[in-house]
């Protein structure tokens, strides 16, 4: 069965939409999750649906295809990997602007949604995650974040974690990365694993509660298993009430 129900665009940007069982048939409002360049959704929302209600709130999903992966997810312009790529254009708070104001609200406008930032999340992958990361310092819209396999080796980025804080303080974030990660070629990429533990150890001081950040590690390299680590972050960020999970 194919989950994804809806495709359209919005503000040029590509998305696919995600509307749970019973959405059609009733008139409850729903939490929403927005997707960085998610692949794999059919497979992820697969694996989750077991979990609903007993361990995690059913929600509606908008997964949103970058124009530029390396542009629309950089915060700030930085040289190529290597000499055979390009540089990093930095366009990440155009997309940002174009997801606060334009993304989300014909989302809320045109489905039943709860869009309280309590009740809306973000996430992404690898680059994705790393824009994940920087909405926490550019909007108040988005009260979990997931950043998995997050691209936080990116220049300067951890002192810019430590120099700002979050507009939202009480916004719920979750990080995880590939043990074996930092064992990249790229002396860049190979920094990840310290600067996904800084990160963690910055959002547990300026956040405001321990509990509202959460670093997981899992086994293997920057591609293994990728829709476990989706499922694994919507679960801890949006567990139903009275859940057991960690």
């Amino acid at each position: 069965m194919n989950n994804i129900m809806k495709n359209f665009n919005i503000d040029g940007y590509r998305c696919s939409l995600y509307l749970p069982d019973g959405y059609m048939t009733g008139n409850r409002c729903y939490p929403v999750i927005y997707v960085n360049g998610g692949d794999n959704i059919n497979e992820i929302i697969k694996a989750i649906k077991p979990y609903f209600d007993s361990k995690c709130r059913r929600f509606i999903l908008l997964n949103i295809e970058p124009k530029s992966w390396n542009d629309d997810y950089t915060p700030w312009p930085a040289q190529a990997l290597t000499s055979k790529s390009r540089p990093f254009c930095g366009f990440a708070e155009k997309y940002i602007h174009a997801l606060e104001n334009n993304i989300k609200p014909f989302i809320d406008d045109h489905y039943r949604t709860q869009k309280e930032p309590e009740n809306t999340v973000l996430i992404g992958y690898s680059l994705g995650g790393l824009a994940a990361l920087y909405t926490l310092y550019k909007s108040k819209s988005f009260g979990m974040i997931g950043s998995m396999s997050g691209s936080l080796w990116y220049d300067g980025w951890i002192n810019f974690m430590d120099s700002n804080m979050p507009e939202n303080i009480y916004t719920r974030v979750y990080l995880s990365l590939g043990k074996k990660e930092e064992k990249s070629r790229n002396i860049r990429m190979a920094k990840v694993g310290d600067c996904t533990q800084n990160a963690y150890n910055v959002l547990k001081r300026k956040l405001a509660s321990d509990e509202n950040v959460k670093l997981e590690w899992n086994d293997g390299g920057h591609f293994t298993d990728i829709p476990n680590r989706f499922v694994k972050s919507i679960l801890w960020l949006m567990k139903s009430v009275d859940s057991d999970i960690m």
